[in-house]
């Protein structure tokens, strides 16, 4: 499929890994409420042209984002995730050698799905992308360059042709920027059950330092750039937003840009269509709804790509920018969303980083194409933590130069507790203009006037620049599954 230059790349041994984390704030979204996960590290064995190097890639089994069957308890599904993880790991080591890292994901791809034709098709990517996303970090390791750099120069050999048929013979480095983003706004999260002011909810508690609602997160931080939920029910989504955007008014004197999450709850385009018309023409939200750039995934997945979908946004000439999420189950499908009306995706790693690599090509080209289109490739989280999934994500996103991509792992989740005392210390010793070391002993991120520094993220091999060779300190995932209630 085009590797550059000629190299051996194979999975020797696979480990899966885990740690149990429980929310600081529970979260909200769908028909979810995240108050406990577990958090997962796959650390694998690769042979990099005859060198053995360890790779390291790290996620959440986040509940319900996968599959949303209100029928099945966590358990059931964190089991069903660790099953995909560990197909996906048994897919790569019977591959053997391939000729570059784009070969060896590609193949576990299709074959993943060939096999698992009756999974989730975002569940079996869970799977593969870890595989991927370990594999790029042994390989970058291996090779001592950036994962930035590795795009550039295609030392990946990634075949874009393969991911979209118009970028047939192009290559990442013209259409993504000369070099990584080195600082980023983050766009903050407000879950369907976050406090917005101190006096409401878990408002009028205090966990931790860190701030418990919308207010105290924007005075904290500077925050400008936000993501709001709504939940399929017009009446009570528009009074919250009413509310939400009188604390933003407030709070950021005016200065502020919102998204829209509906993460499949608005059951077609008419349920849409009359959240919208409510929103423009209240008092209450008309200005949020200047200040809207896109809403995200307002269909269920089954209907978001239909034609009857596409049919009735073309029949709404003056609806919102649209892009899709959960609907994002396949390598052509932020395309087939651009051809049904929509403006775009959003890269998630959980989706796959060499997809999203071809989708942010795909989007930039057709941006180049069409002048007067408005195109859209963002960045979503799945309450992303560090010491490595966080920090890969960001490497990603820094290369493709996302800016105000959604982060709020640090919101929900207790930063790096839970970890080994020795990876909070490396953390912070070769990330510190990304984690800081408050009085408390805590390690948490550092957000300056709503930014975030990723300089350290862009220069390492894939985002974090130390061994992370904590795997002994952790448990296997597998016992950390069984042992949920």
């Amino acid at each position: 499929m085009g590797s550059p230059t000629l190299m051996s790349v194979r999975l020797l041994e696979s480990r899966l890994r885990g740690a149990s984390v429980s929310a600081r704030v529970p979260f909200r979204f769908g028909i979810a409420e995240m108050v406990e996960l577990v958090h997962v590290f796959l650390f694998v064995t690769m042979d990099i042209d005859g060198t053995r190097q360890l790779g390291v890639a790290a996620d959440n089994l986040s509940p319900k984002w996968y599959t949303k069957d209100p029928g099945t308890s966590y358990r059931d599904d964190a089991a069903e995730m660790v099953d995909v993880i560990e197909s996906a790991c048994a897919i790569a080591r019977q591959r053997g050698t391939s000729d570059c890292v784009f070969d060896l994901w590609y193949a576990v791809h299709e074959q993943a799905r060939r096999d698992a034709a009756d999974v989730a098709p975002l569940l079996v990517g869970l799977g593969v992308s870890l595989v991927e996303r370990a594999v790029i970090d042994a390989f970058c390791r291996a090779r001592n360059v950036s994962f930035a750099r590795a795009v550039r120069t295609n030392a990946l050999g990634i075949s874009l042709g393969t991911l979209h048929p118009e970028l047939d013979g192009r290559h990442p480095r013209e259409f993504l920027p000369r070099r990584p983003l080195t600082r980023m706004r983050i766009r903050h999260t407000v879950g369907l059950g976050d406090s917005l002011t101190g006096g409401e909810g878990a408002g009028a508690l205090r966990v931790d330092h860190l701030p418990m609602t919308l207010e105290g997160w924007i005075r904290e931080y500077g925050l400008s750039r936000f993501k709001v939920k709504v939940g399929g029910d017009r009446a009570a989504d528009l009074d919250r937003l009413g509310r939400i955007r009188e604390v933003l008014d407030r709070e950021t004197r005016g200065d502020y840009r919102v998204t829209l999450d509906g993460n499949e709850q608005l059951a077609d385009v008419s349920a849409l269509q009359a959240l919208w018309d409510g929103i423009v023409a209240s008092p209450e939200t008309a200005e949020l709804g200047r200040r809207i750039d896109y809403v995200e995934q307002p269909f269920p997945r089954e209907l978001a790509l239909s034609a009857d979908t596409s049919a009735a946004l073309s029949a709404w000439p003056r609806r919102p920018s649209l892009i899709i999420d959960e609907s994002d189950d396949s390598l052509d499908a932020v395309a087939r969303a651009i051809e049904s009306g929509y403006q775009g995706g959003a890269f998630k790693s959980s989706k796959g980083v060499f997809k999203g690599i071809g989708n942010a090509c795909r989007v930039e080209q057709l941006r180049r194409e069409l002048p007067g289109g408005r195109f859209v490739y963002s960045a979503e989280d799945s309450s992303s933590i560090g010491p490595v999934g966080l920090l890969a994500d960001l490497a990603v996103i820094a290369t493709l130069g996302i800016d105000d991509p959604e982060r709020n792992g640090h919101h929900y989740l207790p930063g790096l507790a839970g970890l080994p005392p020795r990876v909070c210390e490396e953390t912070i010793r070769h990330h510190g203009d990304l984690y800081a070391l408050r009085e408390d002993g805590t390690v948490t991120l550092r957000i300056r006037e709503g930014t975030i520094g990723v300089d350290s993220v862009a220069a390492a091999p894939f985002g974090v620049a130390w061994p992370c060779d904590f795997e002994d300190e952790l448990d296997s995932a597998g016992s950390l599954v069984a042992a949920l209630p």
